[in-house]
């Protein structure tokens, strides 16, 4: 067996479809096997995955092992006389097993060999090619400086910046995203160090190879789309904290010198200071809401006290401390209610201040008569902070849509690239769910044809002239090499560029390089699931179930069930119970808790396909209004 293609997942299960489909299409006349190792995933990636890729071994872990223990695992039954370290979010052309292949074949010297990583826009990814980390190559890289010198062999050593990124090199580092290294070398090196967690080992296997007598080598005639961080894209600070920590486990290990305290005790300080670094930028509009709401509760009382009061003082010294306790709770009141919550709705920003501001309210009416000091002063100073938290937002929404949005009609615009029944069939899957309604234009994939917007060979005119908002390559009739060699022809900005493999159920793409989804799949995304839906939720069962209780007496004279409608709120308030939900326990739908009521009224419905559509219709239009709603028209059913 020529190679063993072994891959580690993480919860992401549409980009490792795409990943296996574009892998198994290199395999074409190439005799070996793939193996993916799932490090617990909670996206139903193995239940997904396995029955569309029967030929794959999957190996399914109880937790999250890491990446070197992971491939590891699945290094001790590989067969190949190659091993491919790969990362799933990764796409490989058609021809890339048997180039590199080949290449390492012609090098007997070669111990492992990278190739050329392109980012989902077609850009050089740095890390392709390394060295290992020093105090001065540490320093560069850390304190900017390699960024402002990208080309220099001094500054830039990291990246190896002076090396041509289009000509083979042999490195001192390999990307473990992309490794293809001797099954028989790296058995011999006892594959992966498993004291690293996610970040550093492929430094360090770099580094023991070299040791063992065989070279790196950087094959740039064959290139990857890496969409790059994918497996951890939403935890920032944890991905910082790792690589720097990571850094530092190689310095203790292989550097026994003098200054190899002082590069830990650099790492240490960068990892410290990159973290408050990224706690600051997260923090950055809480802060500057937070002064806005303190600015109006301060602006308003100034003018409360010369027309209102005559000139007055309130007599309240606890007022310096007070203003900025209400601007706070204010803040977290509203990021509760979904205030900071993605994408950016003029109606959700109007719901987290109005809660904000009765928080706020009702805070001021727990408080003593003594520091007491105006009602009418939270209240309207509340009121403008909303209103200038409002317009703030609707200026940088304004912006940044003039900035980011391409076309000039401020309308959605979706290319998709496929020949006529690619089309068809990704029109079918995709667009009901994912283009809002929008039919998307056609790209043919040769020459031009009728009912097409242009050719392949002239979207990068077409792209310049018209500013669509995404383009979809479907990679079939047209070759995922083809694509990747026009992608540097889009001139910035370009649009979103999303990659669908023909056959495949999902399209992927990276939310980091353009506005719109990271991931859009033929799969529903409940909004029932959506963290500021599944808080709102739990928001309201709590009031809500506060009140029952407030006004117990009143359900004496009003329900027929008082008793069971007052532990039904206790049993809500505790967290066992939701007030509305399915008709039953699903696991076809995201979880719910068991429900006090259905989101109809189903004693008459015994039908399980009707509660199945009544369940699905429930999950699909989720707004936790509706539950509002529901409980305040079905009162008698709540016992």
């Amino acid at each position: 067996m020529q190679v063993s293609v072994i891959i580690v997942n993480y919860n992401v299960r549409y980009f490792l479809e795409q990943c296996l489909f574009s892998v198994l299409r290199a395999m074409n006349g190439i005799e070996g096997e793939i193996i993916v190792v799932d490090n617990a995933s909670n996206d139903n990636s193995m239940a997904y995955l396995q029955p569309l890729f029967p030929s794959v071994r999957f190996l399914g872990n109880d937790r999250n092992l890491g990446f070197a223990k992971a491939n590891n695992q699945a290094l001790a039954s590989c067969k190949g006389e190659y091993v491919l370290f790969l990362n799933p979010d990764t796409l490989v052309p058609e021809n890339f097993l048997y180039q590199i292949l080949t290449h390492i074949k012609q090098q007997p010297h070669a111990g492992a060999l990278g190739v050329r990583m392109l980012d989902g826009k077609g850009r050089f990814l740095p890390e392709s090619k390394r060295a290992f980390p020093s105090p001065w190559v540490s320093f560069a890289k850390l304190s900017g400086l390699a960024a402002l010198f990208p080309r220099s062999s001094f500054f830039n050593r990291y990246a190896l910046g002076h090396l041509d990124k289009h000509a083979n090199h042999e490195v001192p580092v390999l990307a473990g995203a992309c490794m293809l290294v001797r099954r028989e070398l790296i058995q011999q090196l006892q594959g992966f160090d498993e004291n690293y967690f996610l970040y550093g080992e492929d430094i360090d296997l770099s580094y023991r190879i070299q040791k063992a007598g065989y070279t790196n080598h950087y094959f740039a005639e064959t290139a990857i789309i890496h969409f790059k961080g994918e497996s951890s894209a939403n935890a920032k600070l944890n991905r910082v904290k790792f690589f720097y920590t990571a850094m530092l486990v190689f310095v203790q290990k292989h550097y026994h010198t003098g200054y190899s305290k002082i590069i830990a005790l650099f790492l240490k300080i960068a990892i410290a200071a990159r973290g408050l670094l990224s706690a600051a930028r997260q923090l950055q509009q809480p802060v500057v809401d937070a002064l806005l709401v303190f600015v109006s509760l301060k602006a308003v009382s100034f003018f409360w006290i010369a027309f209102v009061r005559k000139g007055k003082e309130f007599g309240v010294p606890e007022m310096f401390w007070l203003l900025p306790v209400f601007s706070v709770f204010f803040i977290l009141s509203a990021a509760i209610a979904g205030l900071y919550d993605r994408p950016y709705k003029s109606a959700k920003t109007i719901t987290a201040t109005v809660f904000a501001l009765l928080s706020v309210l009702a805070l001021y009416s727990l408080f003593t008569e003594s520091i007491r000091f105006s009602r009418g002063v939270v209240l309207l100073g509340g009121i403008t902070g909303s209103l200038l938290i409002f317009f703030f937002r609707q200026v940088v929404h304004r912006w940044m849509t003039d900035h980011i949005v391409l076309s000039e009609n401020n309308t959605e615009q979706t290319w998709i690239v496929a020949s006529a029944e690619e089309y068809t069939a990704i029109s079918q899957q995709f667009t009901s769910l994912v283009m809002d309604g929008v039919i998307p234009a056609r790209i043919a994939t040769r020459k031009a044809e009728p009912q097409t917007l242009c050719s392949f060979q002239d979207l990068p005119v077409a792209v310049k002239n018209n500013a669509p908002n995404r383009i979809v390559f479907c990679v079939g009739e047209l070759s995922l090499q083809e694509i990747m060699l026009q992608l540097p022809a889009y001139n910035k900005p370009s649009p979103l560029f999303l990659f669908h493999i023909a056959g495949s159920g999902s399209m992927v793409g990276s939310y980091t390089l353009a506005p719109g989804p990271a991931v859009i799949t033929s799969f529903v995304d409940y909004p029932i699931a959506q963290p500021y839906q599944k808080r709102m939720k739990r928001l309201v069962d709590i009031v809500l179930g506060i009140f029952v209780w407030v006004v117990f007496p009143i359900h004496f004279l009003l329900h027929r069930k008082p008793a069971a409608l007052l532990r039904n709120a206790l049993q809500v308030l505790m967290g066992s119970k939701t007030w509305v939900g399915y008709t039953s326990i699903r696991e076809d739908l995201p979880s719910v808790k068991e429900a006090v009521i259905a989101s109809v009224d189903v004693q008459s419905i015994t039908d399980p396909t009707a509660q199945k559509k009544i369940d699905t219709a429930y999950a699909w239009k989720y707004d936790w209004w509706n539950d509002i709603r529901i409980v305040l028209r079905s009162y008698h059913r709540l016992g």
